[in-house]
């Protein structure tokens, strides 16, 4: 009996611990909370920063290039024939007779060897500078991981404010339609009581019903958004996503932006990527120039070899073999293949050129869009504020009037949904506002500026 109990609570504990295990995690998460664990978490950003670590490793490959490259190598072989050599017959004069030639054989039926080698470059202008562009392509690399981050932070934010929307719009939604609810019972009391007519109670059935539909499109909005939000964010699609920042608090701290009126050029990250690409193909460039001068290598092997008629004297004696030396290589005609690819290089250098002041141009036509668009976000929600004060002094009018029996049911619901209108476009000028202030950042070039 003890037997079974023990059995019995090893596998309800084993379950509770599996159960636990499987169990979806519950993430909570402010916005800067949000951005942060993005920046560990998100595959593209995994990916630029991987590609960083691969560049800092070709910079070691191409160091290891002006080390000492040592190499050992060893052999035995057979010799089933040994070559023969046709020589001049040396001793026909002093026998008298003979063959003007003779065939003689030289080696032995086994030989092995064994050596080793050593190469160090001494000069090679090609390779030197081959180092220095590696790390500015580490540089490149940087940059393009610190872009990736300003475009995380971007996509977090907007997908977080427009989860926040249609939260807040979801809850709005709910309100109202308790409202309604309250509003289409006291209609039905006065249409029993012979104080409503039963197209005031059909209008308010009709409001309630595509009132209700609208909110499950919005919480079907909402369940996407928040499955898009994790993809970006990097949280596994089955954990559960909390969001504790609200749009208005979010807009009460705030901060207005310095409307700049020139952009800097140097803020923008993609626009250090193409000062930086400029560096490296001018390098391209110089590689190729200096292709032309010499490449000096200091040398050194050894060796021990071996001979014998079958294996079992094959090792008795070796000979050894040592040479030390310098190699000099000197270029002196290449078809003019290198003049074609210092051309080459030059085109190059001149369409990065054009770039940059391409983007010089696009970077200032986005800060004034952007600009214009801000201050633009920033007067309509002051209009909507007003427009929704409004609507609810109507509205609270015109259900005092019905309450009094002097106002239509018709005027009722016109108020209301003119309510419910002012509110769903505050909240979406708000998000407005949150998303042209991410993107005139964006354009100053201040997220994350390093």
């Amino acid at each position: 009996m003890k037997i079974k109990t023990g059995f019995w609570l090893i596998v309800c504990v084993l379950f509770i611990h599996t159960a636990q295990a499987q169990s979806p995690t519950i993430h909570q998460f402010a916005l800067k909370d949000a951005i942060d664990y993005a920046k560990k978490y998100n595959y593209t950003l995994k990916n630029s920063k991987l590609d960083l670590l691969a560049s800092k490793k070709k910079v070691n490959e191409i160091v290891a290039m002006g080390l000492p490259q040592i190499n050992a190598s060893a052999n035995v072989i057979n010799n089933t024939q040994i070559p023969v050599q046709v020589i001049p017959n040396f001793l026909k004069e002093a026998l008298g007779s003979g063959p003007d030639l003779i065939s003689v054989a030289f080696g032995r039926n086994f030989t092995s060897g064994i050596s080793v080698s050593a190469n160090q470059l001494l000069f090679d202008g090609t390779f030197f500078l081959g180092v220095k562009a590696s790390k500015e392509f580490v540089n490149l690399s940087q940059l393009n991981v610190t872009r990736t981050e300003i475009e995380t932070e971007v996509s977090i934010s907007k997908a977080y404010f427009l989860v926040l929307l249609l939260e807040s719009n979801q809850q709005m939604m709910e309100a109202n339609l308790s409202s309604l609810k309250q509003t289409k019972s006291d209609v039905d009391q006065f249409y029993k009581n012979g104080f409503a007519e039963k197209v005031d109670v059909d209008r308010l059935s009709l409001q309630l019903s595509n009132l209700s539909l609208q909110s499950e499109k919005i919480k079907d909005q909402k369940r996407v958004s928040l499955m898009l939000l994790k993809l970006q964010m990097g949280v596994p699609m089955e954990d559960s996503l909390v969001l504790t920042d609200q749009l208005e608090t979010l807009y009460a701290q705030s901060q207005v932006l310095a409307l700049e009126e020139k952009a800097v050029y140097a803020n923008r990250v993609e626009y250090k990527m193409l000062q930086q690409q400029l560096r490296l193909n001018q390098m391209d460039k110089r590689r190729y120039q200096v292709g032309y001068m010499p490449s000096l290598f200091l040398f050194a092997s050894h060796q021990q070899n071996a001979f014998g008629d079958d294996m079992g004297t094959l090792f008795n004696t070796f000979y050894p073999g040592t040479a030390v030396g310098l190699s000099l290589n000197v270029p002196i005609f290449d078809g003019f293949r290198k003049l074609a690819q210092t051309q080459q290089s030059t085109i190059s250098i001149t369409k990065t050129e054009n770039d940059i002041k391409n983007f010089e141009n696009a970077i200032n036509l986005q800060v004034f869009q952007a600009k214009s668009t801000y201050i633009r976000s920033k007067q309509q929600l002051e209009i909507q504020r007003g427009n929704l004060k409004l609507a609810e002094d109507i509205y609270a009018k015109m259900e005092l009037k019905y309450k009094n029996g002097v106002g239509s049911s018709l005027e009722l619901t016109s108020a209301q949904t003119d309510l419910e209108n002012a509110r769903t476009n505050l909240l979406a000028t708000v998000y407005e506002y949150f998303v042209a202030e991410l993107d005139f950042k964006q354009a100053l070039g201040t997220i994350n500026n390093k």
